[in-house]
């Protein structure tokens, strides 16, 4: 049973760009998020998209107190129709314990609104990462530049690049602070499952030197559908000043 972990990933495409993600052509269900920093915003809350009838019943369920409206599923009969058989238009059952998992209606109208400006949303970041890609190039010595796996259709939620901390003066925290004081925010994505305190009690220690050396040099730079160009060499040019670089 495949779920995909979505949340950066709407409007992409994989497998030279004929699977849509979120189509779940390998998968029973996948899941997005629309936190303020994805690729469209509500506020908060998320989605699940799946092809599988039972599983879309069974999410509608869950997120609602697992209450039903749907006459075909009422147990209560006396309760739920009239002697004219027709559904009572105020019954509901609750067939098992749930919570609320819903979204609001606010947050949900800003979503649908935002759907209508994706396209427009993500041709913009590959614009952007396309820029970023051309500039980083001539600081290929120090910082490798995270590039799409070919074929596929990206999305750029985020821009990352790998620094090769052992060749310059500067480790990642001083750097990072360094950029900020200069009008530029970063971020580490993201620190290792393994390292969390929870699944250090749970799986004990493990050693995965992959996973350790990625979060040792990655870096987050800021891309986002309102920056320009100009603003991405900004980014670059304070980059390469900092490491000592010559930006090209």
């Amino acid at each position: 049973m495949i779920i995909e972990d979505a949340c950066h990933a709407l409007g992409t495409r994989y497998g030279n760009a004929v699977h849509p993600v979120g189509g779940c052509s390998h998968s029973l269900a996948a899941c997005f998020s629309f936190h303020p920093a994805k690729t469209i915003a509500m506020g908060e809350g998320g989605a699940v998209t799946t092809n599988s009838d039972d599983i879309a019943r069974r999410a509608r369920l869950i997120r609602n107190h697992g209450m039903t409206r749907d006459p075909s599923e009422f147990v209560n009969r006396d309760l739920a129709f009239s002697a004219q058989g027709e559904a009572n238009p105020w019954y509901y059952e609750a067939s098992e314990i749930s919570h609320n998992f819903r979204a609001s209606d606010i947050n949900c109208a800003l979503g649908i609104s935002q759907l209508s400006k994706m396209e427009k949303f993500l041709l913009e970041r590959r614009k952007l990462a396309a820029h970023y890609e051309a500039r980083l190039a001539g600081l290929a010595s120090v910082v490798r530049y995270v590039a799409g796996t070919h074929g596929d259709h990206h999305g750029w939620h985020l821009c990352t690049v790998l620094i090769d901390f052992n060749k310059v003066d500067l480790d990642r925290r001083m750097l990072m602070e360094k950029l900020n004081a200069r009008g530029v925010g970063s971020q580490v994505h993201y620190i290792p499952v393994h390292l969390q305190p929870f699944y250090r009690q749970r799986y004990g220690e493990q050693s995965l030197p992959g996973a350790i050396a990625y979060y040792e040099s990655t870096l987050s730079l800021p891309l986002f559908p309102s920056m320009t160009e100009k603003d991405v060499d900004r980014v670059v040019d304070a980059l390469a000043d900092l490491l000592n670089l010559r930006s090209q």
